[in-house]
């Protein structure tokens, strides 16, 4: 009988501490969070949603890695009850866009939260993450719209090329710091808007592009600008200011969207070089590599002069650089002459040798930028906006 008694005092514990478990688990299941969209009487952040809430979804143009740029297409649905959608809330939190879709375009990886507000007044918030835009770096430079690779490695020289057939070299510069020789010097000067576009330009995207031949000239509509094209005869007999406005002006006549040309400045130059001799010793310093025949050839001729894919630095023809000299020939800088209307008194400086012209690639020298001769040319870089 006492065994009985025994018994029956441990069932009822055991019964107790079953129902006790079960009220208990049932607390936790009710108040975890829903999955998924939720409509209507759904549960968000461990709490009710609004009765009437929209849903929000969110999907990529594309899965696919080393993308330029990913669509992000946002599609609102008006809740239970609800009329329409009143605007979509753009990432910035601050842009509406009055309708129920929109394709948010984004260059950047990271996380991007929108907010779809109903007629009634009810939001839903949900965000995506995009994590297959290609990293800009030296060793993965971007490619512009409307150009393609079509050789070399970033190492020794990686090429691209448009529809034109210009084609440019890119110059890593992993630190994002553009070089200039003559940076301690109080007789050289870069104060170049292009230039300094150049050096800002670096800094995010950590290279450049070169052109890789000197330039020849490209008529479109009456318009003259340069190119970057093999086989041409370079453009020579043009002043500094002639050089400046058609490397500037090739961007806009070739149709170029996301980067802009400009005349190679004393930044671009000089990481240049230096670039090339990581892999090419003293090839800035001597007399070895360059076309100093007498005759000026055709772009990218002289295959002496090929250094990881970029032509003719050293000879062939001598190029303007946007960099300014205080000195010409020993003199001070001149004053303009009040009879001569082309006449700016602003010397700029010319890089390399030439077929008429025995100088290393690194030499410069400074000339009234009104000057031209039929030995100076120029080339152009192309960098991101």
């Amino acid at each position: 009988m006492k065994d009985n008694k025994i018994v029956s005092i441990l069932l009822i514990v055991l019964v107790v501490i079953v129902l006790g478990a079960l009220v208990f688990f049932g607390v936790k299941t009710f108040g975890k969070k829903a999955s998924g969209n939720n409509k209507g009487q759904g549960v968000e952040d461990g709490n009710m949603t609004e009765a009437g809430a929209p849903l929000l979804d969110l999907s990529l143009s594309t899965e696919e890695p080393d993308q330029e740029e990913v669509t992000i297409y946002v599609t609102a649905t008006p809740g239970e009850g609800d009329e329409s959608i009143n605007y979509i809330i753009l990432p910035d939190k601050k842009t509406r866009i009055p309708s129920d879709t929109h394709d948010f375009e984004v260059t950047e990886n990271g996380t991007y939260r929108f907010q779809a507000v109903g007629k009634n007044g009810v939001s839903t918030t949900e965000e995506i993450k995009v994590t297959n835009i290609r990293e800009i770096s030296s060793d993965h430079p971007y490619i512009p719209e409307g150009f393609e690779e079509v050789g070399g490695e970033v190492e020794n020289g990686y090429v691209i090329q448009d529809s034109f057939g210009n084609q440019y070299v890119w110059v890593p510069v992993p630190s994002g710091i553009l070089s200039r020789s003559t940076m301690m010097s109080t007789d050289y000067t870069e104060s170049n808007s292009s230039a300094t576009a150049l050096v800002n330009s670096v800094a995010k995207n950590y290279g450049f592009y070169i052109g890789r031949f000197e330039a020849s000239s490209y008529e479109k509509d009456g318009v003259r600008v340069g190119a970057s094209v093999g086989d041409k005869m370079p453009w020579t007999d043009i002043s500094f200011r002639e050089a400046e406005t058609a490397s500037y002006e090739s961007a806009n006549v070739f149709g170029y969207e996301d980067v802009a040309t400009a005349l190679v400045s004393s930044y671009a130059w000089d990481t240049t070089l230096s670039w090339i001799e990581e892999s090419v010793a003293n090839y800035s310093s001597n007399t070895s590599y360059g076309n100093y025949s007498g005759t000026i050839y055709p772009t990218g001729s002289t295959e002496s002069d090929q250094m990881n894919h970029i032509c003719d630095l050293a000879g062939n023809v001598r190029e303007w650089t946007t960099e300014e000299y205080s000195q010409v020939e020993g003199q001070t800088k001149r004053k303009p002459n009040k009879k001569d209307d082309t006449s700016t008194g602003i010397n700029r400086v010319v890089r390399g040798g030439s077929a008429s012209l025995n100088k290393i690639a690194s030499s410069r020298n400074g000339y009234p930028e009104e000057l031209t001769d039929e030995y100076w040319g120029f080339r152009m870089v192309l960098y991101k906006k």
